[in-house]
């Protein structure tokens, strides 16, 4: 188990007294240009500058948790689920030790039940998306007994999507969706994105005025890339297609693209800060992915500017 101790001086005092607060998440960033749970660190850091001392709970580095994602991890080596499991079982214990006054969630399962709700603290669950697809893929009675204990512990579940919060209660009996009603919040994550101009302007002059798209995500099943490149092949407006990320499908999709003669190039995994660089450089973002909560590609693309396409179903391929 990995704490991170918050070390930025508030930068105001917020309206109601300072609080300790223990945000416990499986995805946190290691670095400042790590990806993963960027928008985690965002809600920390806010809940800093409101004067709030705060705590992350979240993994050490390898195990079940990280790149490319726990599904993908645990097919690649099935025995990460014992270090998956034990890692619940200390943070659950140490919560319970800790002198907090409230516990934010990022994921209700397992950051919430069953790791969350044995502290003797209040309870805030934040949802993203897989955490929801994993209470509705679950037999419907262990999935409502995970919900009714984690809402009937909590004072706020926010989801980051309508979509999301509808998604869990198709899946609930009246009773449950009732208390999770009583306490959901619909709000998006916190978005940080640095200062880009000047490095989104230099990628740009190097594309020599190709006209350029990209598809930015992990490459794993769920994210769909295999779409994103059929689409770009049925876009003649479009030069190049660059591919930011990495992950298991990747010798696959670049043999079919090496098959259809597309010009896709793959760039390979990259810090976040070159990630967003790579969006506000292209003309159009390709975005493919199955299903997700309230996707952060989509959502830095439209800070940054850049129209975004969204693939549906199976894209007409050309000849």
């Amino acid at each position: 188990m990995y704490l991170y101790h918050s070390h930025h001086p508030p930068a105001t005092k917020g309206p109601t007294s300072a609080l300790r607060i223990a945000i416990v998440s499986t995805s946190y960033p290691r670095h400042e240009d790590d990806p993963s749970g960027h928008f985690v660190r965002a809600h920390a850091r806010q809940l800093e500058q409101a004067g709030h001392d705060v705590v992350v709970v979240t993994p050490r580095a390898g195990g079940a948790f990280g790149w490319p994602g726990v599904a993908a991890r645990l097919r690649e080596r099935p025995l990460r689920s014992i270090s998956a499991a034990a890692w619940v079982a200390r943070s659950r214990a140490t919560l319970t030790r800790m002198n907090i006054d409230r516990v934010v969630a990022n994921w209700a399962v397992p950051c919430a039940w069953p790791i969350g709700v044995a502290a003797r603290a209040e309870l805030e669950v934040v949802s993203h998306g897989g955490d929801v697809r994993l209470l509705a893929a679950l037999p419907r009675a262990g999935s409502r007994r995970i919900v009714r204990a984690i809402a009937s512990r909590s004072r706020m579940w926010r989801f980051v999507s309508t979509t999301l919060l509808d998604e869990l209660l198709g899946v609930l009996d009246r009773r449950t969706r009732s208390l999770v009603e009583r306490i959901s919040l619909i709000e998006a994550p916190a978005l940080d994105l640095p200062d880009l101009g000047q490095a989104v302007a230099r990628r740009r002059a190097e594309f020599a005025g190709q006209r350029v798209a990209v598809s930015v995500g992990r490459l794993v099943p769920g994210k769909r890339v295999d779409r994103a490149i059929d689409h770009f092949r049925s876009r003649p407006d479009l030069d190049v297609l660059y591919v930011v990320g990495d992950g298991p499908e990747r010798a696959r999709l670049e043999r079919a693209a090496h098959r259809h003669r597309a010009d896709v190039r793959f760039v390979g995994e990259v810090g976040r800060r070159d990630a967003l660089i790579w969006i506000g450089a292209a003309d159009l973002l390709i975005h493919a992915s199955r299903a997700e909560g309230l996707s952060t590609v989509l959502r830095e693309a439209e800070a940054l500017g850049t129209p975004v396409v969204q693939v549906e179903g199976r894209p007409t391929r050309v000849p």
